[in-house]
C-alpha cells in the first residue's frame, strides 16, 4: 500500500468521529471554510487531512480508535510531534502552509526521504526520514550546498539519526532570503567507527582537517514554490526607549509565518552593553507570543546592523495590535573589570551578579576545573556565562575553554554530597594546559535587570 491508499484508509477511519468529538471537528472544518478566500495550495492527500489538524490533538489523545489508525501509520503520528514544540509551526500546519516534497532515495543499503517543508523568506525547515540497517550507529552530515558567501545562516537540528524517526532540519537566513532552490546531502557515518574510544566522549569533535569515511552519501536537490518563499513583510516601528538608564530604538519587526523577528539598535554613548533579553509578544486578546526553541538572538544591539531577537510568529493570528514587552535586560558594564580567580585560595573577584564561586580542583596532569553557581531567579539560565571568552592568566596569555556543562545540582566540596537548590544551575568547565595559580575570566555579563512591570513598547 503506497502512502495516497493509507491516507485514505486513514481518512475513512476518521469519518465516523467519536461522540463528544464532533463539536471539536465542526469547528476545525468552519475554521478551514474561512480560511478558502486564500489561495489554496495544490497539496497530496497528507494535506488533504488538513481540516482535521487542529482536532489532531485531541483526537489522538481521547480517541482509541484514532490512536489505533494513526499507529497504522507511524509517521502521521511523528509529524504531530514534530512541530508540536513550536507554536508557530504547529499554526502553519494548521492552516495548510505546508509543500510537501515525498522524495525517497537509496544508497549502500540506506534510504532517506525529504518528506515536505515548511519554508517562508526567511527560514527553511526540512522534515525527512531515513531507513537504515539495524545495528548501525549513524550520524548525518548535511550540507546545503549554497557558495560560502551567500550570507549568515543558522543551523539547528540534532546530527543523531534514529531508524525511521521523521526528523528536523531549520535553517535560518540572516542576511539574504531562501533561495528558490537548494542542494542538500545526507552522509552518512558511523561515529563509534571514527571516533574510536572517545567516540561518546563530551568534548569528541570531529577533526576539520579530517572526514570520516563516509558509509554513503544521498544527495536531493529541493525547489521551493515561489509562493511560501515570497512570504512575509516588515513592520516599520522607529521608536525609542529606554532600559535602565541606557538608550535604545525598536526600529522594525520582521513577521513571517514560521517565526518573528524584533530588530533593535543601541544608542553610541550607552555605558553599558546589551547582551541579552527576555520579551514577549501580546495582542489585544491576551494571546502570548514568546521565544521560540530554537534560535532565539543574534548580532550586538552596539554594531551597525544592531541586534535580532525572535519570537514566535503572529502571522496566522486575528489580532490587530501587538505590544512588546521586556521583562528582564543582561548587561555588560563597559568599564566591568575581568573576573579574577585565586585557584589555591578558592576565591573570585568581581563576580557577576547572581553568580557563586563554588570551588577550583586540580585536574589529572596539574591543571584545573571550576565549578561556578548561577541564580536563574536573578540573572535568568545562562549558558557559558563564565567560559565563553575564555581566560586568560597574569601575563595576559589568553586560553581557549572547548568544553563547559550545566548541571541543576552540584557536588559539596567539603562533603561531596550532590545537592539541588531550586534555581540554581551550576557551570563547570575546565583550565586546560594551564598550571599557574591566579586565573581572569571575561564573563557574556556582569549584571541583571529585572522589569517588575515589564516595558511596554507597541508595534502596531
Amino acid at each position: 500500500m503506497n502512502r495516497n491508499e493509507e491516507y485514505q484508509a486513514l481518512l475513512s477511519e476518521l469519518e465516523a468521529v467519536p461522540d463528544g468529538l464532533r463539536d471539536t471537528e465542526q469547528r476545525a472544518l468552519t475554521r478551514r471554510m474561512a480560511l478558502q478566500k486564500r489561495r489554496r495550495l495544490v497539496l497530496t492527500p497528507l494535506l488533504g487531512a488538513a481540516a482535521c489538524f487542529t482536532a489532531f490533538v485531541l483526537l489522538v489523545n481521547l480517541s482509541i480508535p484514532f490512536a489505533s489508525a494513526c499507529g497504522r501509520v507511524p509517521w502521521l503520528r511523528e509529524l504531530a510531534k514534530a512541530v508540536a514544540f513550536s507554536p508557530s509551526l504547529s499554526a502553519a500546519v494548521e492552516n495548510e502552509y505546508v509543500q510537501p516534497i515525498g522524495e525517497t532515495k537509496t544508497e549502500g543499503g540506506i534510504t532517506v526521504t525529504v518528506e515536505y517543508v515548511i519554508v517562508d523568506r526567511k527560514q527553511l525547515n526540512i522534515f525527512y526520514t531515513a531507513q537504515f540497517a539495524d545495528g548501525l550507529e549513524l550520524s548525518v552530515d548535511y550540507d546545503y550546498g549554497l557558495d560560502k558567501g551567500y550570507g549568515s545562516m543558522a543551523f539547528s537540528g540534532g546530527t543523531q539519526v534514529t531508524c525511521g524517526e521523521l526528523k528536523q532540519i531549520e535553517l535560518e537566513f540572516v542576511e539574504k532570503d531562501v533561495p528558490s532552490e537548494m542542494n542538500l546531502c545526507f552522509r552518512f557515518y558511523d561515529r563509534k567507527a571514527y571516533m574510536g574510544a572517545d567516540w561518546n566522549a563530551f568534548s569528541a569533535e570531529l577533526p576539520e582537517d579530517q572526514d570520516p569515511d563516509y558509509l554513503t552519501e544521498i544527495p536531493f536537490h529541493l525547489e521551493f514554490d515561489p509562493y511560501y518563499t515570497a512570504q512575509g513583510k516588515i513592520i516599520p516601528v522607529d521608536t525609542a526607549f529606554t532600559l535602565d538608564s541606557q538608550r535604545f530604538i525598536l526600529t522594525e519587526v520582521e513577521l513571517y509565518p514560521t517565526h518573528l523577528r524584533v530588530n533593535m539598535k543601541a544608542e553610541a554613548d550607552n555605558t553599558a552593553s546589551l547582551t541579552g533579553l527576555d520579551l514577549y509578544l501580546e495582542n489585544e486578546y491576551g494571546e502570548r507570543f514568546e521565544r521560540p526553541g530554537g534560535l532565539t538572538a543574534v548580532g550586538s544591539p552596539e554594531s551597525e546592523e544592531g541586534a535580532t531577537f525572535w519570537l514566535d510568529s503572529t502571522f496566522f493570528n486575528h489580532g490587530q495590535h501587538l505590544t512588546l514587552y521586556i521583562t528582564q535586560a543582561r548587561w555588560k558594564d563597559k568599564d566591568a573589570p575581568r573576573v579574577r580567580l585565586d585557584l589555591m585560595e578558592n576565591t573570585a573577584e568581581n563576580l557577576p551578579q547572581g553568580v557563586r564561586f563554588l570551588k577550583a580542583e586540580r585536574l589529572y596532569g596539574g591543571s584545573w576545573e571550576v565549578t561556578f553557581l548561577k541564580s536563574t531567579r536573578e540573572i535568568g539560565d545562562l549558558g557559558n556565562l563564565m567560559a565563553c571568552h575564555g581566560f586568560w592568566d597574569e601575563t595576559g596569555n589568553h586560553y581557549d575553554v572547548l568544553q563547559s556543562s550545566a548541571n541543576y545540582g552540584y557536588s559539596d566540596p567539603e562533603t561531596g554530597k550532590w545537592i539541588e537548590e531550586e534555581g540554581v544551575i551550576s557551570e563547570i568547565f575546565p583550565l586546560r594546559s594551564f598550571y599557574g595559580t591566579v586565573a581572569y575570566l571575561e564573563p557574556t555579563s556582569n549584571r541583571a535587570t529585572n522589569f517588575n512591570t515589564p516595558v511596554a513598547i507597541p508595534i502596531k
